[in-house]
């Protein structure tokens, strides 16, 4: 069959219960490829999902797993879905360290132009 795309599934989304084959072709939908959950995953400290620049991933990232059995599939979302929160407290700390830091990076990129602007006029003299 042809390559499915998102528009073949908006407003006729597979029931959960599907077949595996067509849960996966809506899965496949506009997308070149799929990235298996293999033993480097598995071994990895940590997963990155990387986005385009300007882009921001707006849905939880267990909406792009895949389990071969639907019954799996749902215990495992609702799972994560009912019993994995951030903590406010650190999640607000972090956030005030990532501030922190570009509060700092801009100070010493405008204490960087502003040396190298002064050294080059003292150079061209």
């Amino acid at each position: 069959r042809f390559k499915p795309t998102l528009e073949e599934f908006n407003g006729r989304p597979t029931p959960v219960n599907a077949t595996m084959h067509d849960r996966m072709r809506e899965m496949l939908a506009d997308r070149n490829k799929l990235c298996i959950y293999d033993r480097t995953l598995q071994t990895s400290p940590l997963i990155h999902l990387k986005v385009a620049k300007g882009v921001r991933l707006l849905t939880h990232f267990y909406a792009f797993l895949f389990f071969a059995d639907w019954r799996q599939d749902l215990w495992s979302k609702r799972f994560v879905r009912d019993h994995l929160r951030y903590v406010d407290g650190i999640v607000c700390a972090a956030a005030r360290v990532v501030e922190a830091v570009r509060e700092r990076a801009r100070k010493n990129i405008r204490y960087d132009n502003n040396n190298n602007n002064n050294n080059n006029a003292s150079q061209s003299r």
